[in-house]
């Protein structure tokens, strides 16, 4: 949102020096804060789920930021005993649309889950399906997948 504001005062004709400073400093102190709170997050995640931290590293697609996340947001996957359970919960699932007999609509994924996990693997996909990565990903998550 700060972003956009400096970007708006840069397009204007003549900006307002002491507004731009202003929200300069504003988005300085938000990056600080978000930085110290990101590694607070980090120690609390390392301290409980360290072994798995690692192992989700060790994945393709996945760097530190995205495993934290994923930590989180499904709680250290203590809260699944099945990858289905999983897969409902982030909201991946398949759902079959039809009416009656007659009308069929095309597979979907449910899309009623958390958005943020959704969203993450997604983005996570992206980066998993460059050509160099593919095979790695694909050996390394049967290996973690295996161990447990």
């Amino acid at each position: 949102m700060l972003k956009n504001k400096l970007h708006g005062e840069a397009v204007l004709g003549e900006p307002s020096k002491a507004g731009v400073r202003s929200l300069k400093r504003s988005l300085t102190q938000l990056k600080k804060e978000m930085k110290t709170l990101e590694d607070k997050l980090l120690v609390l995640v390392k301290q409980s789920h360290q072994d798995l931290l690692t192992r989700l590293k060790t994945i393709p697609g996945f760097g530190p930021k995205t495993s934290i996340m994923l930590v989180v947001l499904t709680g250290g996957f203590d809260r699944f005993t099945c990858a289905a359970e999983l897969c409902s919960y982030a909201g991946l699932t398949p759902v079959i649309r039809q009416s009656g007999s007659s009308v069929k609509g095309r597979p979907r994924i449910s899309k009623i889950g958390n958005q943020k996990l959704r969203n993450l693997l997604f983005m996570c996909s992206f980066n998993a399906c460059k050509p160099a990565c593919h095979q790695a990903g694909k050996t390394r998550l049967a290996q973690i997948f295996m161990s447990e």
